[in-house]
């Protein structure tokens, strides 16, 4: 056997063996420290709604913010919208610049989701573990997915299941979509693309989480 050829097996398994290690290692508390790492996230989105029962699926696209203020959404088309969810407050705001507040706190279900994601980007695994049946699964090569079943009767009633797929990196943890499974079965589906991590969000983008 050649010394090259050897060579290249023994990079081959080396490669396979720290692969391997790394896939281990991979936790849902690791991903969760990685991704506090950033307090704000901003991108583009492609929200795909899927309505089972009448087979059919409707799309709009925009882009988004997640921090510790909340989230927002704000959707360029089909149709112009603004949706900012906080711990205690959801702000929806129309094309014209009409805000309407809603107390988050008689919704279970936009308290559940504005507090989960604040869990997950605030290193919070015991909070997100207190609400939800948890199960972490690594995907190989950095990709995991983290899926959240309810553990409260009034949300489960309404969200079955809400899945966070990404990736992780030395460099960087990056949720790529979140899947949202409704009791009914219909399912809305929100996929991420051009990540940046802001240490300050803009005057307008903070602007969003203000409805005074």
């Amino acid at each position: 056997m050649g010394k090259k050829f050897k060579f290249v097996l023994i990079a081959l398994f080396g490669l396979i063996v720290s692969s391997t290690i790394f896939a281990e290692e991979l936790s849902m508390d690791v991903v969760c420290k990685k991704l506090a790492e950033h307090s704000n996230t901003t991108g583009d989105f492609i929200q795909t709604k899927l309505i089972k029962s009448a087979n059919r699926t409707l799309k709009s696209n925009g882009v988004y913010i997640f921090s510790l203020e909340g989230i927002m959404w704000k959707t360029l088309k089909p149709f112009p919208s603004t949706l900012a969810v906080g711990e205690t407050f959801v702000i929806q705001t129309a094309a014209n610049g009409t805000k309407t507040v809603i107390d988050a706190s008689d919704n279970q279900i936009f308290l559940s989701i504005a507090q989960t994601l604040s869990a997950v980007f605030s290193n919070n695994s015991e909070k997100l573990n207190s609400n939800f049946i948890t199960t972490f699964t690594p995907k190989g090569n950095g990709g995991w997915e983290m899926k959240l079943v309810p553990k409260d009767s009034t949300v489960a009633s309404v969200l079955k299941s809400l899945t966070l797929i990404g990736t992780y990196s030395q460099s960087v943890c990056a949720i790529d979509e979140i899947v949202m499974t409704e009791s009914s079965d219909n399912s809305i589906t929100y996929s991420f693309t051009n990540q940046k991590y802001p240490k300050e969000l803009t005057a307008d983008e903070k602007a969003n989480f203000i409805f005074k």
